[in-house]
């Protein structure tokens, strides 16, 4: 595939690089270190966002001195390559007539296509599927791009308690080629959390629900923002699955973290009840629905699947 992959880039002359929404450090760090890689061939592309990443994102980019051009506005391009997107209703750019589409992406359940997929279900992060298809081109990354890309490593993988064999393969590779220091990656991401943050996790906190199926806790809470950090905090605080459900007015999306559950499984399954979209993989999924739905009746429809999958009754905890 790699050679199918550098024709298609040859014969290209308008390249598109498009992350998810709101795209998180393994999005936003796999589309900058494949748009390094097409500076270094001398090729033009366009890094499609609206300047929306999370807090985590623009804070190792401001930190790493990476700015984003908010001004660049992405047209049709003949080829598409698209970065930890899992289904249409994450994609913030359209995808042209005509136009050929790469997908890079770690998602086990996916709502969308391409002519060209790089897909491995097992890797944890996205940004490790990219550097390796890289690699494999001949392409060695600048210390700044080893710096992200680590930092996008570790973000995904909550500090390697995710990691795989390949994880830690991929790190070793990144180090060797750069010489870049592992405790300076790190302190990329220490973070200082604003107001509004810490507003969302006490709200999260207040309205938790937690539920009890054997020896698992299952955690459903709702919020306006902030949505993956609170499902983060949940699992940090014993919380075997957490699903996080967010009314912004347009749309209502949920968003799932486990431990021990496919939560891209039952969202997917959610999704097709509320006439919205979902996927994700093991550990993390994610749903979107244009629908106005009232909370309850998500609430109910989470319980309902979880108890599908576990062949179990939920008791709430109180």
């Amino acid at each position: 595939m790699i050679s199918e992959l550098k024709k298609l880039i040859e014969t290209s002359q308008r390249i598109i690089l498009a992350t998810h929404r709101n795209p998180d450090l393994d999005s936003l760090a796999s589309a900058l270190l494949f748009r390094d890689y097409l500076n270094s061939l001398g090729k033009l592309s366009c890094l499609a966002n609206n300047c929306n990443a999370d807090k985590e994102a623009k804070q190792v980019l401001n930190r790493l001195g990476i700015t984003l051009d908010c001004s660049q506005t992405c047209t049709c391009g003949d080829l598409t390559i698209m970065f930890d997107v899992a289904n249409k209703a994450q994609l913030e750019v359209e995808i042209c007539q005509g136009s050929r589409v790469v997908v890079f992406d770690h998602h086990e359940v996916r709502g969308i296509r391409g002519d060209l997929e790089f897909i491995d279900p097992e890797s944890p992060s996205t940004v490790e599927v990219v550097v390796n298809a890289l690699r494999e081109m001949g392409y060695t990354p600048s210390e700044l791009m080893v710096k992200l890309t680590l930092a996008a490593i570790l973000s995904e993988t909550n500090r390697f308690s995710r990691a795989t064999q390949g994880t830690f393969e991929t790190v070793a590779w990144l180090l060797k080629v750069s010489g870049v220091n592992y405790r300076d990656a790190l302190a990329l991401l220490v973070r200082e959390l604003d107001d509004s943050a810490k507003i969302a996790l006490i709200k999260g906190s207040i309205r938790l629900i937690p539920y009890r199926a054997g020896s698992m806790i299952v955690c459903v809470t709702n919020v306006n923002a902030y949505e993956g950090l609170v499902a983060g905090k949940l699992l940090d605080i014993g919380c075997d699955a957490a699903f996080v459900v967010s009314d912004h007015g347009d749309e209502l999306r949920v968003i799932a973290r486990s431990r021990s559950i496919n939560v891209a499984v039952i969202l997917s399954k959610i999704a097709e009840e509320l006439g919205g979209e979902g996927g994700g993989h093991e550990g993390a999924g994610m749903l979107v629905t244009k629908e106005k739905q009232p909370y309850v009746k998500v609430l109910n429809l989470i319980i309902s699947k979880l108890e599908d999958l576990l062949g179990e009754r939920l008791r709430e905890i109180k």
